[in-house]
């Protein structure tokens, strides 16, 4: 890594961290106005209040990156520009392309971050904090206070004392009791049989649900419990494996995620996709190509900060700030436009998600060009 490089890395570094630190210091503390008080009466302590926010930022982040990034160059090219150091570099014979490189290396690192973001630690980040919000930022232990509805798959429904549906490991080990409830339709669509079976305790253990003290339940046409029965009268297991429930721990998970998009990954979002069928939303297509496409906006922006920065140490501070700001706010608007068709089936989800990156993509080029 040559000295400049070094040089320019640092002069781009500093600013950025400080963008970062503003953007989510200042969301944080607007917000923390409007619920300290709940998290007092909730008796919430220190380090669950910084959960509950690193879960909040992390949800906000594919936002706050790029406009750090933005801010950032333009305030690193300006400063060069303005000192003509620019002017001495290129003059030394040092190409704009290598100039501008160390910009570039840290907007497609901001880019990946945000991709691991999304992807990695925001599931699993702002689930917690959700969960925290919808309990009225109450706790049980070490985590929410439980308020959970039953699991429904097709014709059968789980119920759980209590569950933990923030992680699989979590779920496959709930505490607690637990109720299924199943029943096989007949001809017309009416229930035919209606079967259940209540345990102690359900544990997922090499692939299959086993229940503790299991007792099988039946239901008359109307839902009411009419016998209880242990096998004929056979005396039960204390454990008993269910092949039968093909419910997975993270089918379970999924369920409760399923109208949050952004507390999952691209992977459970394109396995609840292709599960829907024919059924899927153009909406379900489009949150997961836009999953793919938000990261790169630290690079388009980047790229049109760049020149953007040098015009204005060059003439107007004024020029290049409303240069770059309309610029961000355009590009957000023309996403946010967008989203609007490629969610109600106007056009391609796909298209809609990627067409803000490469329309403005190529504007930065031409932008870019005009300066080497």
């Amino acid at each position: 890594m040559s000295l400049i490089f070094r040089y320019l890395l640092r002069q781009f570094l500093g600013p950025l961290f400080v963008c970062l630190v503003a953007f989510n210091g200042i969301f944080i503390l607007f917000d923390l106005f409007g619920h300290l008080s709940k998290f007092l009466d909730a008796g919430l302590g220190f380090f669950a209040v910084v959960r509950y926010y690193a879960g909040v930022a992390s949800a906000y982040a594919h936002w706050f990156i790029p406009a750090s990034c933005m801010l950032a160059t333009l305030y690193s090219m300006w400063q060069l520009s303005h000192h003509s150091e620019l002017t001495a570099m290129r003059a030394s014979g040092i190409s704009f392309h290598r100039l501008t490189l160390p910009f570039f290396s840290v907007a497609f690192a901001m880019s990946l971050l945000t991709f691991a973001n999304l992807e990695w630690i925001s599931p699993r980040l702002a689930t917690w904090s959700d969960r925290l919000k919808d309990n009225d930022y109450r706790l049980d232990g070490d985590g929410p206070v439980r308020r959970d509805r039953p699991f429904t798959f097709g014709d059968r429904e789980w119920v759980f004392e209590a569950a933990d549906w923030t992680s699989d490991e979590a779920m496959a080990h709930p505490p607690g009791r637990v109720a299924i409830r199943s029943e096989t339709r007949g001809r017309g669509g009416e229930p035919d049989v209606r079967w259940g079976v209540r345990a102690a305790r359900a544990e997922w253990l090499d692939g299959e649900w086993w229940l503790e003290k299991p007792v099988f339940m039946h239901f008359d046409a109307d839902g009411s419990e009419i016998s209880g029965s242990d096998l004929g009268g056979a005396p039960l297991p204390d454990w008993m494996p269910f092949p039968e429930l093909t419910e997975t721990p993270h089918d379970m998970v999924l369920s409760r995620k399923a109208g949050e998009s952004a507390t999952l990954p691209l992977r459970d979002m394109l396995r609840l996709i292709r599960s829907k069928g024919e059924n899927a939303e153009p909406e379900d297509w489009y949150g997961f190509w836009y999953r793919v496409a938000a990261p790169w906006a630290c690079l388009v922006i980047t790229l049109f900060a760049i020149p953007a920065g040098i015009t204005t140490g060059r003439q107007s501070v004024f020029k290049g700030v409303i240069l770059v700001l309309a610029t961000f706010f355009g590009f957000y608007f023309f996403t946010i436009a967008l989203s609007y068709f490629g969610q109600g089936g106007a056009m391609s989800p796909a298209l809609a998600a990627w067409l803000p990156d490469a329309v403005f993509l190529c504007v930065g080029v031409a932008m870019y060009g005009r300066l080497t």
